[in-house]
């Protein structure tokens, strides 16, 4: 009985412990949103903003990069399945004469390549509703 309670305070003061160390090293929300107005606002006022807001407010144009037919099948779970997507890129509106100039000549490679990563989906990436990361993998 005397071990059984010994072993009880010992995992209590570990978990609390634990609990303890978390609650001091971890930061709060408010601890957080602070940080990132200040991180934001330190990047606003350097005019290093990053690559996602570069062409804030510049406008894109749509890019037809193809349509795809493509025959996937996956030994393991004995399944066929067959993918049919058009392809559509964005470009910034003064990038698009350089762009379409670059997939014109290197058209094969962006279909092998698209062609490549559908192939090495999973099952689970193909049925993803936002297809999230075949987008980025593309």
């Amino acid at each position: 009985m005397v071990k059984t309670l010994v072993v009880a305070v010992l995992v209590a003061v570990v978990i609390l412990t634990e609990c303890l160390f978390a609650y001091l090293v971890i930061p709060s929300r408010g601890e957080l949103e602070k940080w990132s107005s200040e991180k934001v606002a330190k990047e606003a006022k350097s005019g290093n903003n990053g690559q996602e807001r570069k062409h804030e407010g510049k406008p894109e144009t749509e890019v037809d990069l193809g349509k795809y037919n493509v025959v996937v099948h996956h030994p393991a779970s004995n399944v066929t399945l067959r993918v049919n997507f058009h392809l559509i890129g964005t470009v910034q509106g003064d990038d698009q004469k350089e762009f379409e100039e670059l997939v014109s000549k290197n058209q094969h490679r962006l279909r092998d390549q698209a062609i490549f990563e559908i192939r090495n989906c999973q099952i689970d990436d193909l049925t993803d509703p936002g297809l999230a990361l075949l987008k980025r993998r593309i």
